[in-house]
């Protein structure tokens, strides 16, 4: 007999609303339109598996080869996710179209007992599990997407499929599924979600004692060491089943985790490096893309769980920073491996241990690996679907910044508003936020001041905000909101270096990580069997010099910088012009040169020659002592408008 129901209690400080009530405009729903143009609408042209059916085959099989399990089902689930969001964001019918075709055939075919998806993620696998880590992937989709007239079918299919008993999810990935089942568990108030949640984690905790995901693990100091997606997905896990708990236990661990994570392996673009496990901070590490959407998203439930500011603002940095610095900005190609410092990006410019000397770090539409191409389309949506968020009880919040609109109810009664946000950050300074109402309402609005900016002003209708501007705190103004009401946020970005592991410097302004742009030779790669006319694979090697130290210089060069503005008919990441620059003093380094090979041996692959180019460490302290003396100003551009680049530079 099922037991009776109740709405589920809510731990958090902030949840998400439904995604229909968030508009983005300006250069955020341009984003979105070059994915629709790019690969999110188009990426079977990246090959296999997103050539196949997808979810609609049982298996998936490879041309002139055997199917595979669960991986291709994972690949096409990113995907899919993605392109329902986007689709949603955008009002655009074709792309809600071809994602929910694979759901729906998911939903309106379940088997007897309940199970959702193909018989291949059924079947007991020989070490004695069923691979159920895709559905997970795949139900994210529905997540914020829910026909309002299938609503409750959906919420009924999901949770059968849950309770089906078919399959447990102690190990692995699989204990993603953690994250579908309290989401269930919060739409429908049935308790047995609930208790299967807190089974499997706490199955996984009693099989995994030691694993870098299990509570003891993520609660102590010891550094982690994993790969890099496992991590980011499952150490959100416990502060999910806080958010429907209370345990402050589960919060501390996920909290503690990602400090430790923040301490050893974030790099300067807000991402840990994971190629493909974690490597520690130095300036040569990278990270995947698929990693860019997992620790963006983790950390957003972080966010929700405590309120803290810092969790908004690592987000921005990686959405702004390291998404675009991955891409290429008609979203028709993308990087396996991205890396703050990158001289090089072809065939053969891999200088991580994993893929050494192959493409990993070139732009193609598919950079050798395919859950990056699937991953990449959900970065920008998922950042939009939290961008604003409702605090439990009463209360909208402005948690990340952009150009939006947001409709909520609030007050008593329950009355619509809309909030036009209208701001060219993170470029520019000024955020203006204005209320549409039919009537006064009594609500409480929450406004973030990130923990860069120093010293804040808000004008509410010209008139100065009396109260505290806490930098890295979220403000609440609680009034009588009027139609017109007008809200004037000025966040001064100042310019500060940051001092990276292996004694070289970034600099920043605001929430941007600047990068010196290194002039580009690009070849299209015509061996690349996935690469076409409409998505070509790149070769690009550098035209001109990169090898520069900043120059000790007063700061008075802080003041030196040029600001474009208005973004009204351009696209930032394009880089034409860029939407801000800054001149910097630097000297050229002699000594610091391109990683140079002429063989290279693989022990999977043989040995190869040809004329190989890597992007070296950063230079040794004699390579500084021979730097040239005389000083010149280069321009530096906000990272993700750039494909070759510095950003992390040595000093003298």
């Amino acid at each position: 007999m099922k037991p009776r129901s109740k709405p589920a209690r809510y731990h958090g400080v902030f949840r998400e609303l439904n995604l229909a009530a968030i508009r983005p405009s300006g250069w955020l729903h341009r984003w979105l339109e070059r994915q629709r143009d790019g690969l999110t609408g188009h990426l079977e042209h990246a090959g296999y598996p997103f050539d196949t059916g997808g979810w609609l085959l049982d298996p998936i099989r490879r041309r002139g080869g055997p199917g595979s399990a669960w991986w291709p089902y994972e690949q096409v689930a990113y995907w899919i996710d993605g392109m329902a969001r986007c689709g949603q964001l955008l009002r655009d019918n074709s792309l809600l179209r071809k994602a929910f075709r694979q759901l729906d055939h998911v939903l309106d075919h379940p088997d007897a007992d309940g199970y959702l998806g193909p018989a291949a993620l059924k079947k007991i696998t020989p070490e004695g599990r069923a691979e159920r880590w895709p559905h997970a992937v795949l139900f994210r989709a529905l997540m914020t997407h829910l026909p309002a007239k299938h609503q409750r079918t959906i919420l009924r299919r999901l949770t059968r499929h849950y309770l089906s008993g078919t399959a447990e999810f102690r190990d692995g990935r699989n204990l993603c599924n953690v994250e579908i089942m309290l989401w269930l568990y919060a739409q429908t108030g049935d308790r047995r979600l609930l208790a299967l949640a807190r089974q499997s984690l706490a199955g996984f905790n009693r099989r995994h004692p030691d694993a870098a995901t299990s509570l003891r693990s993520m609660l102590s100091r010891a550094t982690a060491r994993d790969h890099g997606v496992n991590y980011c997905e499952l150490s959100k896990l416990p502060a999910i089943l806080f958010l429907y708990t209370g345990n402050r236990k589960l919060l501390r661990s996920s909290a503690n985790a990602w400090r430790k994570l923040a301490r050893d392996h974030v790099l300067a673009d807000g991402v840990p490096s994971s190629t493909e496990h974690l490597k520690g901070r130095d300036p040569t590490a990278g990270h995947e893309t698929c990693v860019i959407a997992d620790a963006a998203w983790s950390l957003g439930y972080l966010l929700m769980a405590t309120g803290d500011a810092a969790y908004a603002d690592w987000i921005e940095n990686t959405v702004f920073n390291a998404a675009p610095g991955a891409l290429l900005p008609d979203f028709k190609a993308l990087q396996y491996f991205s890396s703050p410092n990158q001289i090089v990006a072809d065939a053969s410019a891999n200088h991580h241990g994993h893929g050494f000397g192959w493409a990993h770090k070139s732009y193609r539409p598919n950079p050798a690996t395919e859950c990056c191409p699937g991953n990449v389309t959900r970065i920008v949506p998922n950042y939009l679907a939290r961008m604003w968020m409702e605090r439990p009880g009463g209360g909208i919040a402005a948690t990340f910044y952009g150009p939006s609109t947001v409709t909520f109810r609030a007050g008593r009664s329950g009355a619509t508003i809309t909030i036009v946000e209208r701001t060219d950050y993170p470029f520019a300074e000024k955020i203006q936020f204005v209320v549409k109402t039919a009537r006064p309402v009594l609500f409480s609005l929450f406004l973030r001041i990130p923990g860069w900016c120093r010293s804040s002003r808000l004008l509410i209708n010209g008139e100065k905000f009396v109260g505290s501007l806490r930098r890295g705190a979220f403000v609440e103004m609680r009034r009588r909101f009027r139609d017109g009401d007008r809200l004037e946020l000025d966040l001064p970005m100042d310019i500060r270096l940051e001092r990276q592991s292996g004694g070289g410097v970034c600099v920043r302004r605001g929430p941007l990580l600047f990068a010196l742009p290194i002039p580009e030779h690009r070849r299209r790669d015509r061996r690349d069997p996935r690469s076409s006319d409409k998505f070509p694979a790149w070769n690009i090697r550098p035209a001109g010099p990169w090898n520069y130290a900043l120059s000790k210089v007063s700061n008075h060069w802080k003041k030196n910088a040029a600001f474009f503005q208005s973004l009204e008919n351009s696209f930032p990441w394009d880089g034409r012009p860029p939407p801000v620059v800054l001149r910097v003093p630097a000297v050229r380094v002699p000594g610091w040169r391109a990683r140079r090979l002429k063989v290279l041996r693989d022990k999977w692959h043989g040995t190869r020659r040809g004329d190989f180019m890597m992007t070296p460490p950063l230079p040794t302290a004699r390579a500084l002592e021979k730097a040239s003396r005389k000083v010149e100003w280069i321009t530096l551009v906000p990272y993700g408008c750039t494909r070759l680049r510095i950003a992390i530079f040595p000093t003298l």
